[in-house]
């Protein structure tokens, strides 16, 4: 699994995804980073001496692989994809084209048998589902419950979005991320280059129960230039997000923003982890608005929204908790906090077959705000700050590591 295909797919719902309650998929991020952390750190030898033993690995991968001995041969892919990307980061002058070329191969190898094991990831891609019933096959998460805590000043009214059929948002999301990363006793921090998408939103039907069917198109993401970051990080990241533009999805949530139904179309001839991160998107659709709760509230009040995550073999509990700072006609702006925490577990993620995870520690915490127009799907604006901790050992081709991880993550949306 190379770096760009890990930053694509654990990316990807943030390119959908906008509101407070479900901004910090940021656990699901953090195991991308995964990528980085597990690279071993080179002993002070000659480039050619490394790159031999390397080259000795992807020959065993292939030996293993001709004898049908699958997870083993994906194990010693794994590993030689984890030491090349080391080996590029330090040995930027060393035959780029022939590294290029082993890590594609690599990369072409691994996926191919990442898909022969893990067939029934193939089996969910889908098609499209149609605004106003449930796509098939269309990724299924915890439901928000939603609980008023205090209903706030007089006058009250009942929260409820009303887009008509036909109204259109074009909304710019920015993202800033940095991580600093311990193994062992080796700290290293890394910083990613601020990300932007734009994302255009199509309200296509509204029945008499004020069910909302839209669609999303991405019209484009890119990736601002860095000095501060390393150019295979940048370059990588680049070429994903060049991927994501055009794509669609299509979804159905409910007057209060409680999602029924979310989708992804899935490009023709898409490989395994662009299906992956296809599924990844669909948890961003099914969290398209911010729950409101059944009462109505005024001024000053509060209300809880308690979910569970579950992605990529990570279980998550996440509490928003949301205040009406302003009430304006048909515009709103809710404060929000948010945490999230995740009980000692075993991690399978079914994109990593051979990477065994058991996460020790997880916690989370986050605050922003929210400015919402009723007669439209999507917010006019929205921020949030998220800090997060996270702890956990890897067992990777063999090796067990241990490591320990800090996050900082600051999103903004804006309606155009």
């Amino acid at each position: 699994m190379n770096l760009t295909t890990n930053l694509s797919r654990y990316t990807a719902p943030f390119a959908r995804g906008s509101f407070p309650d479900r901004l910090p998929r940021l656990l699901v991020l953090i195991v991308a980073a995964l990528c980085l952390l597990s690279l071993p750190v080179q002993a002070a030898e000659e480039p050619e001496e490394i790159y031999l033993r390397i080259f000795e690995v992807i020959q065993q991968a292939d030996q293993l692989s001709a004898q049908g001995q699958a997870e083993q041969a994906l194990a010693r892919y794994q590993q030689a994809q984890t030491r090349l990307l080391n080996f590029q980061t330090t040995n930027l002058n060393f035959n780029p084209k022939m590294i290029a070329y082993r890590l594609s191969d690599v990369s072409a190898k691994s996926s191919a048998l990442s898909a022969k094991l893990n067939p029934s990831a193939e089996a969910r891609t889908t098609n499209p589902g149609t605004a106003g019933s449930t796509p098939s096959g269309a990724a299924t998460f915890g439901p928000s419950r939603v609980k008023l805590i205090t209903a706030g000043a007089e006058p009250r009214k009942a929260l409820r979005l009303h887009p008509a059929a036909g109204d259109k948002q074009s909304l710019e999301m920015t993202m800033k991320m940095a991580m600093d990363m311990k193994m062992g006793e080796i700290q290293t921090p890394v910083k990613m280059p601020i990300m932007k998408m734009v994302m255009d939103v199509t309200v296509k039907s509204v029945s008499p129960q004020g069910d909302i069917g839209y669609e999303m198109v991405m019209s484009d993401a890119s990736v601002a230039d860095d000095p501060d970051v390393l150019p295979q990080v940048a370059d990588a990241m680049k070429a994903s997000f060049a991927s994501m533009k055009g794509m669609t999805g299509t979804g159905v949530t409910t007057s209060r923003g409680v999602s029924k139904a979310a989708d992804i179309k899935v490009p023709a001839g898409a490989d395994p982890q662009m299906k992956q991160a296809m599924e990844q998107m669909k948890e961003s659709f099914s969290r398209i608005s911010t729950a409101f709760p059944e009462e109505p509230v005024g001024l000053g009040a509060k209300w809880e929204a308690k979910t569970q995550i579950k992605s990529q073999g990570i279980t998550i509990d996440q509490v928003s908790t949301y205040e009406l700072a302003l009430v304006d006609g048909e515009r709103i702006n809710a404060k929000t906090a948010l945490t999230q925490s995740a009980a000692n577990q075993k991690i399978q993620n079914p994109s990593m077959p051979t990477v065994k995870l058991d996460l020790t520690k997880m916690t989370g915490t986050g605050s922003g705000e929210t400015t919402v127009d009723l007669g439209k799907i999507m917010p006019l604006a929205s921020t949030m700050e998220m800090h997060s901790n996270l702890s956990m050992g890897m067992n990777m081709g063999g090796q067990k590591q241990t490591m320990d991880m800090k996050m900082d993550l600051n999103v903004s949306l804006e309606s155009k």
